[in-house]
């Protein structure tokens, strides 16, 4: 089977060299491009007149702004089953630039609505949906009791579309519940990238960490939640003793175990992250330590609860930036800059094409390069520290090179057309 890939161009800034990560990690537009998706019945491409990924990416001494139409800058979104298409929104969200923990009491992570943002301009919503169980109808509602809330996966998994692995909700918001799979790749051998950014300013990374919090020489290693199913049959009583009035449903067929997200409980030390889903760790972009989220996915890759966030936010929140002020900072008129590209790294910055297509992927013994337009005439791969481990020509629109002698890992195929400009086709060997 053929695989579409993400492909991208390298965007280099000098200026931004030096820069913060929750500065130079985001997919900013510099092109125009225009955000896609895939309508049903067909299905059939439509392109927007809005644009695609962060389209204003400023900065002061204290706050990172982001503007974003929240609409994905890397695949074309859908085809979803859910009732609305992508809706371009007008965004703004600010992050604290120097991030601080909250040492008092934390601020709850709401249902519905964001939370953060991905690097790719897409919303992040909580790990519960607005719907929670109703006991005078039986049924989990918008209007329930908010006392057993469903666990967003679990009910709206099947909506999700199939390019992005999210979906809109009735305002044609498009968002991220769990493993946004076109920012990472799953299985890996190196730390993941940053997927996106909490609105506490701490970072969310991939499933991919170093096993040692603090050495970044330490092996790496999928992070476990440490949320695990309660072994219960009735919901009449919260993890922590709490009795709840009125009670939810007996866990049955009709309401299985999982279905809501108090079904779980956190267990201290049972997994690598804390109750927030993260820790304190040294990554890749922060040498010296920060505080991060992780996605959670099981060992098969299948999202694990609580997914992104838990239940409450690690760092301070802003006033007026978090639940229904979310995303309605302004940029101000002074005191800030504004940037026109971002060092964002290789495997961050990508942008889909549908004139190549790499596979398999992942692969073992060699990668089969197909392309529409056979406008390329030579390749080149590197690992993920830039060295180029293999390169040739392409004389043909198909093409196959064997890579049975590279080590296991991530690797880069970058395709030089005729007029001299690089794409880049990222590719795991196993």
């Amino acid at each position: 089977m053929k695989v579409k890939l993400i492909v991208g161009t390298i965007i280099a800034s000098a200026a931004l060299a030096v820069a913060q990560p929750n500065i130079s990690s985001w997919q900013l537009n510099t092109t125009g491009a225009k955000g896609k998706y895939w309508n049903m019945p067909g299905p059939s491409l439509v392109t927007m007149t809005d644009s695609a990924g962060i389209t204003k990416l400023c900065y002061s001494s204290t706050y990172v702004y982001v503007r974003t139409r929240d609409l994905a800058g890397n695949f074309t979104m859908g085809p979803a089953v859910n009732p609305n298409d992508p809706i371009a929104q007008n965004y703004t969200i600010r992050f604290p630039k120097t991030p601080t923990q909250q040492t008092g009491t934390k601020t709850t992570v709401p249902s519905g609505g964001g939370i953060g943002l991905a690097v790719n301009g897409v919303l992040i919503y909580g790990m519960k949906s607005a719907d929670s169980y109703k006991s005078t109808t039986n049924t989990n509602t918008g209007s329930g009791d908010g006392k057993w809330h469903c666990d967003a996966w679990y009910n709206e998994k099947n909506s999700m579309d199939t390019s992005g692995n999210a979906h809109s909700d009735g305002s044609g918001k498009y968002h991220y519940h769990a493993n946004p799979k076109r920012l990472y790749t799953y299985p890996s051998t190196v730390h993941s990238p940053i997927l996106g950014f909490a609105i506490d300013g701490y970072p969310i990374y991939g499933p991919y960490g170093y096993t040692t919090p603090t050495s970044s020489v330490s092996a790496i290693k999928r992070m476990v939640s440490s949320y695990q199913l309660r072994s219960i049959s009735t919901r009449t009583v919260y993890a922590d003793g709490t009795v709840t009035s009125p009670a939810g449903p007996n866990v049955g067929t009709q309401f299985p175990l999982g279905m809501y997200t108090e079904d779980y409980q956190y267990v201290s030390a049972s997994g690598d992250l804390d109750d927030l889903n993260g820790r304190y760790c040294v990554t890749p972009e922060y040498p010296t330590g920060t505080y991060a989220y992780f996605m959670t996915v099981d060992n098969t890759g299948t999202p694990a609860h609580p997914y992104l966030l838990a239940t409450q936010y690690y760092g301070v929140i802003t006033t007026g930036d978090a639940a229904i002020n979310f995303g309605n900072a302004g940029i101000p008129t002074t005191g800030v800059t504004c940037v026109t590209s971002t060092s964002t790294k290789l495997n961050e910055m990508m942008k889909e094409t549908d004139n190549v297509l790499v596979y398999p992927n992942p692969a073992v013994d060699q990668i089969n390069i197909s392309v529409k337009n056979n406008n390329y005439e030579a390749y080149t791969i590197s690992d993920v520290l830039g060295k180029v481990v293999l390169k040739g020509d392409l004389n043909s629109s198909e093409e196959s090179v064997v890579i049975s002698d590279l080590e296991k890992g991530i690797y880069f195929l970058l395709l030089t057309n005729k007029t001299n400009n690089t794409e880049a086709i990222r590719f795991v060997k196993e």
